[in-house]
């Protein structure tokens, strides 16, 4: 079956088989008995969107078709090794060779929306395209999220625990900063992972920063998008090509996360930043968000979102001449944002 055919398949599947039941978007296991007029508490197979309940297996099938919809022009030859394939379990080929990192990703991110609370209010779409995606722009494809996932568990177990914060249930920017402030030291390495400009296009995937140790802006943010997207929360790649519309002055690169307001807010990793991030909601705590930043210069967000068309670029400042990254131009949101700070 081509891989056409098995969308098509899915699709027409999904049609006649989606099915809903009521239960809460948050679940309390600890109640033993519930009323007929209230929610009861999602089971394992259950994903609780925003605005509907579905299946765990209609999930599975709708996050597929998105991500293999929204794949990017150049990874398009490489599908079948990312684990885009049309093949039954019985047609699998030996020693693992059909698997990629499609699979873990699609399990991961569902069962994260399972588990956190914080993701409630995050609409289907937005959770698709900035949680789901095993990728920001063209760094190199690996199957980092079971790593991160484990990782980003133990520390949303000390915050909830009260280790990291008084305890109880966080909210978003209670996790972000405890990821944010805590998992630069949590994979073994030999020491804290640290800034060091100018290695991108060397090092700036997450599993390269893991064997190196360090990156610039660019690797510190992607590697910071996808701690986060393993809490369930969505973020993604912020930044500009040129300072005030200048190649000599230098690019950046940052992140936005979508917060319990439901709206995006700009930060930068604590390698790059040097900061304790206390106010995440605070835009003149960093660095670039200022006047004279901000002047005459460019902003885009990576998207992921390929329906919006070929001219929304997220321009890539170590390869110009690929226009492949869909971008959304946030000019006007970061003047607003930053002509307010000095």
């Amino acid at each position: 079956m081509s891989l056409g055919s098995f969308l098509t398949d899915l699709s027409d599947k999904n049609t006649r088989s989606k099915s809903y039941v009521r239960c809460a978007t948050t679940r309390n296991l600890s109640r033993t008995s519930m009323k007929d007029d209230e929610e009861y508490p999602c089971a394992h197979d259950i994903i609780p969107w925003l605005d509907e309940i579905q299946l765990r297996d209609d999930a599975e099938k709708d996050l597929y078709k998105y991500l293999y919809s929204n794949i990017m022009p150049f990874d398009v030859p490489n599908a079948e090794s990312l684990g885009f394939h049309g093949a039954s379990t019985e047609d699998d080929l030996p020693d693992g060779l059909s698997n990629g990192i499609v699979g873990p990703t699609i399990s991961f991110t569902l069962d994260a929306k399972q588990k956190y609370p914080w993701t409630s209010h995050v609409p289907k779409d937005i959770y698709f395209e900035y949680v789901a995606s095993f990728c920001s722009v063209n760094e190199p494809r690996n199957n980092w999220r079971p790593l991160f996932h484990a990782v980003v568990e133990k520390i949303v177990q000390e915050l909830t625990s009260g280790t990291g914060s008084k305890g109880g249930t966080p909210n978003v920017e209670q996790v972000v900063r405890a990821v944010n402030q805590n998992i630069w030291d949590r994979f073994h390495t030999e020491k804290e992972i640290f800034f060091q400009s100018g290695q991108t296009p060397l090092i700036y995937d997450p599993m390269s920063i893991l064997a190196y140790g360090y990156a610039s802006c660019t690797g510190l943010s992607i590697f910071l998008v996808d701690a986060l997207r393993a809490a369930g929360i969505p973020a993604r790649l912020a930044g500009t090509p040129a300072w005030n519309g200048e190649e000599e002055n230098g690019n950046h690169t940052w992140i936005e996360f979508f917060g319990s307001d439901s709206n995006w807010h700009i930060m930068e990793s604590k390698p790059a930043s040097g900061q304790d991030d206390k106010d995440l909601l605070d835009p003149c705590q960093w660095w670039f968000c200022n006047h004279e930043r901000v002047s005459g210069t460019s902003f885009y967000a990576a998207r992921l979102d390929r329906s919006l068309g070929n001219d929304n670029v997220f321009p890539l400042a170590w390869d110009m001449g690929n226009h492949d990254v869909i971008g959304e131009d946030r000019t006007s949101f970061m003047e607003d944002l930053c002509s307010q700070c000095h």
